[in-house]
């Protein structure tokens, strides 16, 4: 299975996914992954999540990668210490990572739940949850 090529699957506008791409770019990891980005703004979005959902065969959260054929993992921090064993890197020695780990991340990440969770996003379109229906 030497041939294999991880493909990571990452949304547009997720700090998550951004983390994960900051990490395999300042690793020197990005030239041996696949990154297929999933535009949030994108008329087929709903149907692409779906598809990878069907592919996946579970729910999952973003960045999600096939780690090994078949094989998929999700949650930024456990692929970057997934791929920062496998490839005997000391993430802590990323300084840009760490950079945005420790500072813009925080923030992004409360922006993100403000208008991503769970009504913002909604609200933007103009519907309700379900238990607010």
């Amino acid at each position: 299975m030497a041939d294999f090529t991880p493909k990571a699957y990452v949304k547009t506008n997720c700090p998550f996914s951004f983390k994960f791409r900051l990490f395999a770019l300042e690793a020197g990891l990005a030239n041996r992954m696949e990154f297929v980005e999933l535009d949030v703004d994108a008329v087929s979005h709903t149907s692409d999540k779906s598809d990878l959902r069907a592919l996946v065969g579970r729910a999952h959260t973003f960045p999600i990668v096939e780690v090994a054929q078949g094989e998929f993992m999700d949650d930024s921090d456990l692929l970057i210490d997934h791929f920062a064993k496998l490839h005997d890197i000391d993430d802590n020695q990323l300084a840009t990572l760490n950079f945005y780990r420790d500072g813009l991340f925080p923030t992004f990440l409360e922006m993100f739940h403000i208008l991503a969770m769970p009504l913002g996003w909604m609200a933007r379109l103009g519907r309700k949850p379900k238990a607010f229906r």
